[in-house]
C-alpha cells in the first residue's frame, strides 16, 4: 500500500496489535519462552499481511482465511510446511479470541493446509546412534559431557530444553531416574528413566562436572555446564548443543538431517518397534494429548504396509 495511511488504517493497525500482543502475554503464561517466540513470528506475517489489506482482525470472514493461505502460497513462496506453521499459529491465536468472545465462529473455519505423505520428522536409528556415541573420547571433558548429552536425549526422550533445564538435585543415579519439567504443559513433571550405560557415563560426567565447578566463578545446579574458559559453569545453551550436533554430523558424512530433536522422535520410534502401550509412550514423551504421541510416532508407509501383509492380508484371504 502506497503514499500515506488512513485514519482507518491506522486505528485498524493499532487494535490489530493491540490484540497480537494481548495474546502474545496470555501465552507467556504456562508456556516455554520458545513457543512463545514460535507464535510470536509466525503470527507476525499475520499481522503485516493484515495491515497491508486494511483488514480488521474482528471482522474476518471465511474467504479472508483463504485469502491469506494464498499470499502465504503465491506472493511470499512460503513453503508447504512453513505454511502450516503459520496457519497453525492463526489457529491457536482465533480460539483464544473465540473464548475471549471477540469474534463469531470457531477455528474450525481456518483451513490447514494438507501437508505432503513423508517422513515428518526425522529420528535417529540405532546404527546412527551407535556411530554418534563411538564418534566421542571420554577421556576429554567436553567429549565426555556432549556424549552423556546425547546418550542421555536417547534414553530419556526428552525435549533439548527440558534436558538443559535438569539439575543435579534431580538425578538420582541409584533408580536410574528423576523427575523433569515438562515443557508445553502447565506446571507439569514426569519420571524418566535410562540404561546402566547413560547411568555410567552420567556418573563420570557429575565427577567431572564437579573438579570444573570447584574452579568456576559461577554457581550453578544445572546438570550440564559449559566448559568454555570464559563460561565455566554457566548452564549449556541449545545454540551450542545443536552445533555440535550439526559438527558431529558433519565429521560422521550423515546426510540425514539430525537434530537434537531427532533423538526424541528415535525414542518413539523404538517404542513403536518394542510394542510399548501407546497410553505408557504419551506418559513417557509428556504428552498432553494421545493423538500427538499417535502422530509423533512418524511410523512410515513401508512399515504399515508390512504390517499389513504380515498380520491382516491373510486373514482377509477368501477360498
Amino acid at each position: 500500500m502506497n503514499g500515506r495511511l488512513s485514519p482507518f488504517s491506522c486505528d485498524v493497525m493499532n487494535k490489530n496489535l493491540e490484540l497480537y500482543i494481548q495474546f502474545l502475554n496470555w501465552l507467556r503464561i504456562g508456556h516455554s519462552l520458545d513457543t512463545v517466540s514460535s507464535y510470536k513470528w509466525g503470527l507476525k506475517v499475520y499481522l503485516d499481511w493484515c495491515d497491508g489489506v486494511e483488514k480488521d482482525i474482528l471482522k474476518f470472514k471465511e474467504n479472508d482465511f483463504v485469502d491469506y493461505a494464498s499470499y502465504l502460497r503465491d506472493d511470499r513462496g512460503v513453503k508447504r510446511s512453513t505454511s502450516g506453521h503459520y496457519i497453525c499459529a492463526l489457529r491457536t491465536f482465533w480460539r483464544w479470541l473465540y473464548r475471549q468472545e471477540l469474534v463469531k465462529f470457531d477455528d474450525s473455519y481456518i483451513p490447514v493446509p494438507k501437508d505432503n505423505d513423508k517422513e515428518h520428522y526425522p529420528y535417529v536409528v540405532k546404527q546412527e546412534l551407535d556411530l554418534i556415541l563411538n564418534y566421542f573420547d571420554e577421556f576429554y571433558s567436553e567429549q565426555l559431557r556432549d556424549k552423556t548429552i546425547i546418550a542421555f536425549l536417547a534414553a530419556t526422550g526428552l525435549r533439548l530444553g527440558e534436558m538443559l533445564a535438569m539439575e543435579i538435585g534431580q538425578i538420582d543415579l541409584d533408580d536410574k531416574k528423576a523427575t523433569a519439567r515438562t515443557f508445553k504443559r502447565t506446571n507439569h513433571f514426569r519420571e524418566i528413566y535410562w540404561d546402566d550405560e547413560t547411568n555410567r557415563l552420567l556418573k563420570n560426567w557429575l565427577e567431572v562436572r564437579e573438579k570444573y565447578m570447584e574452579k568456576a566463578n559461577f554457581q550453578s545446579n544445572a546438570l550440564f555446564i559449559s566448559l568454555a574458559r570464559t563460561k565455566i559453569g554457566k548452564p549449556s545453551c541449545k545454540s551450542n548443543v545443536q552445533k555440535m550436533i550439526r559438527k558431529v554430523r558433519k565429521n560422521l558424512g550423515i546426510k540425514k538431517k539430525i537434530t537434537a530433536h531427532s533423538f526424541r522422535h528415535g525414542f518413539g520410534h523404538k517404542a513403536v518397534e518394542n510394542q510399548i502401550h501407546p497410553r505408557h509412550l504419551q506418559i513417557m514423551l509428556g504428552h498432553a494429548k494421545l493423538n500427538t504421541t499417535m502422530f509423533y510416532m512418524g511410523v512410515s508407509n513401508k512399515e504399515v504396509e508390512e504390517i499389513y501383509r504380515n498380520k491382516m492380508e491373510s486373514s482377509l484371504t477368501r477360498p
